[in-house]
């Protein structure tokens, strides 16, 4: 192709003072190196050797694409290592609770130490001490004896705080940390507040401490259907404040002091079946009776294997969030002893602005006021902010949970949301974020205290940035598209294709139809060769052949960003333009290549053709007209209606994007064509395979990770590659996962 020569006779050295511009303008402990792969547009990112600092984002060193998908990507690897066999020293725990009984069971107190990793591997002891105090109660009236129809209604309240001292430790491996875990001579807290506490916390440390307000109901309505057989159906609401500060040791120079206060309110509805296992119906009829007598993990252990279960459920949220930070030297005795004294006071602070905001005892204007008050205090105090923004949203979460104890657990769920956030310092001004994404957990053969044997997780996720400069209208958008999979025993295939399908995506960059285009593949055959023939196993003779190894472990995540020039060109495209490139993807070529010949493509994507025609083309078996597959004439003629939808499907998303009345709506356009919620309802990578070939591939850039446990014999697999080869740095990207990052909390191991 015209563009591979192209590429290909590029200047090198052109590319790299492009190359080491970019790498320059990036803060100091945020750089990576990128090392040029030969015959493609991938370069390998090489972490820098930095012992004297923390890592710049909670995945250690990377891109501003990876940067960007960072919060995302911790919670995914979070929910990956949940209860699995190789975390059994991590769920060690010297721990104490006390809790009052009755509708008082939320007051008491308790102490917790344990070990946990980091995102990027490290090893931490966590400190927690915790005080709260609750009140619920419960009414339940049966309606129907004979039905076994009952109506429940619960309400309740509860204030909690808590101070987490989070300390990185030398090694890696848990087990081996076990003695500094039961080392209660090394037990630390937060308080007292002084200036000398404050200059000796070791780098990566940090102190935590939350404070939380929540009151809510629950309404629900129960019927037995069956013997040991339930459905119910609930309604939520819960109203919640929540105050945190936070102190981190970045490096021996550095220090942030940080606080946020969210306010959210959350309405669920849900509904769910339930099967009790007759054998262990016990275990669920006397968890209180169990757990009086035994741990309460084993009561709740057994209370999870004794039933089978299908939920859905379906939330609506909206809330506010304000975040303030500072970056001291805890060197300078006098910046230390500010951060001391502003820890005294912020306390009292947000735990007023945390109870009034849970409480709605404060207006938007309020609660900004309030805001630009304590900022302006601390300015006086600890010297400009670093960083001070407040972030308004909504969100939509729908959820199908399935459990089959012992065998599965499956949940399927998806979410919008729409966030606006105000920057008060830097680029002032707002950033608004319109988000879709699609998630899927698998776990596979549960067993209790173990956890499940095997795990295949994916999310798919896509955002559109768009952003106005204080006193300007909203810019150009930009489109982020965020793919991941974890899995837990795969086989060396499964792991390969997961790879190939997100690099045969990549290939297709810019081809508009003609492709691939090999340059834009990610690099990865020499790190997923073809594995050898496995050995035969007995029983192969009787039918059951060749088995390859399940004893891969890891996660694979790639991040791909359209920058506002590619959103331009996606919106430009014309419906013979879609359709070229949606029939290059197209699973059914047959139908595929007979509309192409014989039907005539509107300009609005739709493609007529005579179906009479059509069904003399694809004729069925049965009458001994040819066909294929026995019944050939019914599949292509239907696949030749879905083909026509979709694809007016996609340029009627497209259009509605492109005469949207101003850029947060052409926002919240894309949003819906890029995660199949518009027209064409096509799934995340189908769109994806169309829209990438229609945009310059030097107005795409990306990130791609991929860890791969082998078994002792193998090597291991790290891969981080980023597509950045000549392309310009894109500042609403930066800003954006900067600004993104502040308010995620994916961790509390995390600031």
């Amino acid at each position: 192709m015209a563009y591979d020569y192209v590429m290909s006779q590029r200047p090198r050295r052109a590319s790299w003072i492009v190359v080491a511009a970019l790498i320059a303008s990036v803060p100091a402990r945020a750089q990576v190196m990128l090392m040029s792969e030969p015959d493609s547009e991938w370069d390998a990112v090489l972490p820098p050797t930095d012992p004297g600092s923390t890592p710049g984002t909670p995945i250690g060193p990377t891109t501003p694409e990876g940067g960007f998908s960072a919060p995302e990507r911790v919670t995914f690897g979070e929910k990956m290592r949940e209860r699995v066999l190789d975390q059994l020293c991590r769920n060690v725990k010297l721990k104490y609770d006390y809790n009052l009984p009755g509708d008082f069971g939320g007051t008491g107190a308790g102490f917790k130490r344990w070990l946990a990793p980091l995102p990027d591997g490290r090893l931490t002891i966590v400190d927690e001490e915790r005080l709260s105090v609750g009140y619920g109660t419960a009414f339940t009236k049966v309606i129907s004896e004979a039905a076994g129809a009952t109506i429940g209604l619960w309400v309740g309240g509860r204030i909690e705080g808590s101070s987490m001292v989070i300390r990185p430790l030398e090694g890696k491996a848990t087990c081996k940390e076990l003695d500094t875990l039961i080392d209660l001579r090394d037990i630390k807290t937060v308080l007292p507040f002084k200036a000398s506490r404050v200059s000796a916390m070791q780098v990566g440390e940090l102190w935590r401490m939350p404070f939380r307000l929540t009151i809510g109901h629950t309404e629900s309505i129960g019927n037995a259907i069956a013997d040991n057989l339930n459905v119910s159906l609930s309604f939520n609401g819960t109203e919640s404040g929540a105050a945190t500060l936070t102190v981190y040791r970045l490096s021996e120079s550095q220090l942030r002091f940080r606080f946020r206060v969210d306010r959210v309110e959350v309405r669920t509805r849900g509904g769910n079946l339930v099967q009790t296992i007759p054998a262990v119906e016990f275990a669920s009829i006397g968890a209180n009776v169990l757990a009086n007598l035994v741990d309460r993990e084993l009561a709740k252990q057994l209370r999870r294997y004794t039933v089978a279960a299908l939920g859905l459920s379906n939330a609506r949220s909206q809330g506010k969030r304000v975040v303030l930070e500072y970056i001291v030297d805890p060197r300078d005795p006098k910046q230390a002893e500010a951060v001391a004294e502003a820890l005294h006071g912020d306390f009292k602070s947000l735990v007023k602005m945390g109870w009034k905001m849970g409480t709605q005892q404060s207006t938007d204007a309020s609660t900004e006021q309030a805001y630009l008050d304590l900022k302006e205090d601390h300015d006086a105090q600890l010297g400009p902010a670093s960083f001070a923004a407040i972030n308004a949203y909504t969100q939509k979460a729908k959820s199908v949970t399935l459990n089959l104890p012992f065998l599965t657990s499956q949940n399927w769920a998806s979410l919008k949301s729409d966030d606006t956030m105000t920057r008060y310092t830097g680029v002032e001004g707002q950033i608004h974020f319109q988000r879709a994404d699609k998630s899927r957990q698998s776990e596979y053969f549960n067993i209790p205290w173990v956890g499940p044997l095997i795990k295949d997780n994916v999310q798919r996720d896509v955002q559109v940035v768009t952003a106005a400069r204080k006193g300007e209208e909203y810019g150009d958008p930009i489109v982020v598209y965020l793919q991941q999979h974890g899995f837990l025993r795969a086989t060396e295939s499964s792991v390969r294709e997961k790879a190939k399908e997100l690099s045969d995506i990549m290939a297709l960059a810019g081809t508009r139809g003609e492709g691939p285009n090999r340059r834009m593949a990610l690099p990865l055959g020499k790190h997923f060769p073809e594995p050898p023939a496995p050995e035969r196993t007995y029983g192969d003779d009787f039918g059951r052949g060749h088995q390859e190894s399940t004893n891969r472990k890891g996660s694979i995540a790639m991040t791909l960003v359209f920058n506002q020039n590619a959103v331009k060109e996606l919106l430009a495209a014309t419906a013979q333009d879609v359709v070229k490139a949606y029939a290059a993807v197209s699973d059914s070529q047959p139908a595929m290549r007979w509309l192409l010949a014989n039907g005539k493509v509107a300009d609005d994507g739709s493609i007529s053709y005579d179906w009479r025609a059509a069904r003399r083309a694809f004729p069925d078996d049965q009458y001994g007209h040819g066909g294929r597959n026995g019944g050939g004439r019914a599949e292509e003629i239907s696949d030749m209606a879905r083909i026509a939808r979709e694809t007016a499907g996609i340029v009627a998303d497209l259009m509605a994007a492109r005469n949207a009345p101003n850029n947060q709506a052409r926002s919240e356009a894309l949003a819906k064509a890029f995660g199949g919620l518009g027209e064409s309802k096509l799934p995340y990578e189908q769109a994806l395979r169309v829209f990438v070939q229609l945009v310059d591939p030097m107005n795409l850039t990306g990130d791609f990770t991929a860890r791969v446990d082998r078994p002792k014999k193998e090597k291991d697999l790290s891969l981080h590659y980023a597509l950045k080869k000549g392309r310009p740095h894109n500042e609403l990207l930066s800003l954006a996962g900067e600004a993104k990052s502040r308010f995620a909390e994916p961790s509390i191991l995390v600031d």
